[in-house]
C-alpha cells in the first residue's frame, strides 16, 4: 500500500483493499460510498449497481445526472455522512477500485486474477485511462459528500444583515459571497489600522478563515486582474484547486482555472515566477494575459510573448477601461481585482462594482500601503458603497462585502 504522507485516508485505502479481495468476478460495476469515524474503520456502503452492458463511467454519470435533478438525494447522502465515493468495475482480466475524498484525494487499488492488489493514494492516478472517470467521480463526489471540514480557525458565521449561530460550509460561504455575471470585484485584507501588505506582501495579514473566503470568492471567477507589483511582491501564481472544486467550476460552464492577466506598464515581470511556469495535473491552467500599452508592447521581450498572450489597452499607460472591455471582448466576465495600485487605478476610473475585504484582528503601526494606492493629486473617486453583508471567523477576522450604489 502506498500512501502520500499529505494526502489521504489510509482507512479508506485500507477499507478499498479489503473490499478488492472479497470481489467476486464477473459482477457489473458498483457505485460506492464510503463513511469512515475515527477511530471505527471505513465503511463502503454499495449506493447502485449497474444493469445490463452498463459501464462504470455510465453509472457515475447516471447518479450525477439524479443530483442534479433532485436535492433530496444530496441531502441524505450528506447526511449521512459520506466522506468518500466510489466505482468497482472490471476492466479486461483486472479488477478496479476507484475513489475519491471530499478533499480531492484519489484512492486507486487494482487486481488481477493471479497477482496481488496493487493500492496507492494520491492525485492523478491511473493516467489518461481514468482521466474521464476522474471528472466524472469529482463532481458525484462534491454533490455526495459535500466539502472538507474548515481547518482550525477557520469556522465562519454569519454577523450582518442576520446573526447565525451555525458554522457555514463551504456552499454556504461561497452563497453569502457569489457575484452577479458582469461584477468587477476588488478583493482585499487589511489590519485594524488599515495596513493591506508588510514587507511588501499580505501574507502576515492572511488567516485561515481569510484564505477560505479567498477561495470561494474566487470559486466563480474566470479571470484574475493583478497588478505587477503584486505579481511580483507575492510571487503570484495560478491558485491550487482540488478535483472537486475544479468539477464544481465545470459545471457551471467555467474554465477549470480562471485566467490571470497581468496589468504592466513596464512589463518588469520575473518569467521564472510561478505565474508563467508549466503545471502538471488534468487541469492545466490557462496561459496568463499581459495587459500594457503600446509603447511597452512594441519592445516586448520574445520570451514573455512565447509564455503570455498580450493586450494592448492605452498608449503610453494602461487605459483600465479599454483593458477591461477588451477582456470582455474575450468572454470574461466574472472579474476579480487584486494590488493596492491596481485597485486605486479602477477605483479612480469608476470600474469596481463590489468589494469584499478582511479586516484583520491586528494593530501594526507601521507605514504601508493601503487597499488603494495611486500617485498624489488625482481627484478622488466617487462613488458610493452599502455595506452588503458581514461575517466573522473564530479568530475575529471580519469579512465584508460592500456593493455600489447606483451613479
Amino acid at each position: 500500500m502506498t500512501l502520500d504522507n499529505k494526502q489521504g485516508d489510509p482507512a479508506i485505502l485500507s477499507a478499498l483493499g479489503h473490499l478488492s479481495s472479497t470481489w467476486t468476478w464477473g459482477r457489473p460495476p458498483r457505485l460506492l460510498t464510503i463513511t469512515h469515524r475515527p477511530p471505527q474503520p471505513a465503511v463502503p456502503t454499495t449506493l447502485a449497481s449497474g444493469i445490463g452492458s452498463q459501464t462504470a463511467a455510465d453509472l457515475v454519470d447516471q447518479w450525477i445526472d439524479k443530483c442534479r435533478r433532485h436535492r433530496g438525494l444530496v441531502d441524505v447522502q450528506r447526511d449521512l455522512g459520506v466522506d468518500a465515493v466510489g466505482v468497482a468495475f472490471e476492466t479486461g482480466d483486472q479488477h478496479v477500485l476507484y475513489a475519491m475524498d471530499r478533499s480531492g484525494v484519489e484512492y486507486l487499488v487494482e487486481s488481477q486474477r493471479s497477482s496481488p492488489a496493487r493500492s496507492v493514494a494520491g492525485a492523478n492516478l491511473g493516467g489518461q485511462a481514468l482521466d474521464g472517470l476522474a471528472e466524472q467521480l469529482a463532481e458525484l463526489t462534491w454533490r455526495l459528500a459535500g466539502w472538507a471540514a474548515p481547518t482550525a480557525g477557520a469556522r465562519i458565521r454569519d454577523m450582518w444583515p442576520k446573526p447565525g449561530l451555525v458554522d457555514l460550509d463551504d456552499d454556504e460561504l461561497h452563497d453569502r459571497l457569489a457575484a452577479d455575471a458582469g461584477y468587477v470585484r476588488l478583493l482585499a485584507v487589511t489590519s485594524i489600522d488599515g495596513l493591506a501588505a508588510l514587507n511588501g506582501t499580505s501574507a502576515a495579514l492572511s488567516s485561515p478563515g481569510d484564505q477560505r473566503v479567498y477561495q470561494a470568492v474566487k470559486r466563480d471567477a474566470d479571470v484574475l486582474l493583478v497588478g505587477a507589483g503584486t505579481v511580483r511582491a507575492e510571487q503570484y501564481g495560478p491558485t491550487p484547486l482540488s478535483a472537486l472544486q475544479i468539477a464544481r467550476r465545470r459545471s457551471m460552464g467555467l474554465a477549470p482555472y480562471p485566467t490571470v492577466a497581468v496589468v504592466s506598464r513596464s512589463l518588469d515581470l520575473d518569467l521564472a515566477g510561478p505565474l508563467f511556469q508549466r503545471h502538471p495535473g488534468r487541469h492545466v491552467p490557462p496561459r496568463p494575459i499581459v495587459i500594457t500599452p503600446a509603447a511597452s508592447a512594441a519592445s516586448i521581450d520574445p520570451a514573455l510573448a512565447e509564455r503570455a498572450d498580450l493586450v494592448v489597452a492605452g498608449e503610453t499607460d494602461v487605459d483600465l477601461a479599454l483593458a477591461v472591455q477588451q477582456l470582455r471582448s474575450r468572454g470574461h466576465q466574472r472579474f476579480i481585482c487584486e494590488g493596492p495600485s491596481l485597485a486605486g487605478g479602477m477605483a479612480r476610473a469608476g470600474l469596481l462594482d463590489d468589494i469584499c475585504m478582511t479586516i484583520t484582528p491586528q494593530l501594526l503601526a507601521v507605514p504601508g500601503p493601503r487597499i488603494t494606492t495611486g500617485p498624489s493629486g488625482p481627484v478622488p473617486a466617487t462613488d458610493d458603497w452599502q455595506l452588503q453583508r458581514s461575517l466573522i471567523d473564530e479568530r475575529g477576522n471580519l469579512f465584508l462585502r460592500y456593493l455600489r450604489l447606483p451613479r
